[in-house]
């Protein structure tokens, strides 16, 4: 479990980038992949005001893949959280929590919330349940097209190669599925 979590982090570090205004924008649809929207209130759901645009790109090749392991008809239950929520991480850490991790998920959930007019607790579960969905969908399809991906997940140099065999399946999905990939915001 701790090297599903290890390549989930992995994953979601790929996707870091740098940062660009959403305020201009109602919750409407950002963009339509082959049918299906991702909307800006997705994006602000997921990430802070002040980065959410700059993860549409990825959030777009979430989508492709999402489509692609339903269209491959692959089982995603086996890269499925065991319990409820998302695991342990749908659990909000206490106010007076110790460690930097812990502080930071809080202020993120608390002023995610704030913005959604949530409770951070009903937010941080939410979040957690999202995510969890995003990377067992991920961790299928990179399973399915590069293999078992836990085996060699301590070896800084399969890290690497891994890193690049992942974004270049994940450009040649969007390249592949250009014509029905509309981006409605700029």
């Amino acid at each position: 479990m701790l090297k599903v979590v290890q390549l989930s982090l992995l994953i979601l570090f790929i996707f870091m980038v740098g940062c660009s205004a959403i305020s201009k924008y109602d919750d409407n649809e950002a963009a339509i992949v082959k049918g299906q929207e991702i909307t800006v209130g997705d994006l602000r759901f997921l990430y802070p005001d002040d980065t959410a645009l700059d993860y549409l790109d990825s959030a777009i090749e979430v989508e492709l893949v999402k489509q692609e392991v339903k269209e491959m008809d692959l089982d995603i239950s086996d890269n499925l959280s065991e319990e409820k929520d998302g695991d342990w991480f749908g659990e909000l850490p206490p106010p007076n929590a110790k460690d930097e991790g812990g502080k930071q998920i809080r202020k993120f959930a608390e002023s995610q919330a704030k913005k959604l007019d949530m409770k951070p607790e009903d937010f941080q579960r939410e979040y957690a349940k999202r995510i969890n969905e995003r990377n067992t969908y991920i961790n299928t399809y990179l399973e399915k097209k590069l293999g078992d991906t836990e085996a060699n997940i301590n070896d800084e140099n399969w890290i690497e190669k891994f890193g690049e065999d992942y974004h270049n399946l994940l450009e040649k999905l969007v390249d592949g599925n250009e014509d029905e990939i509309e981006v409605l915001i700029d």
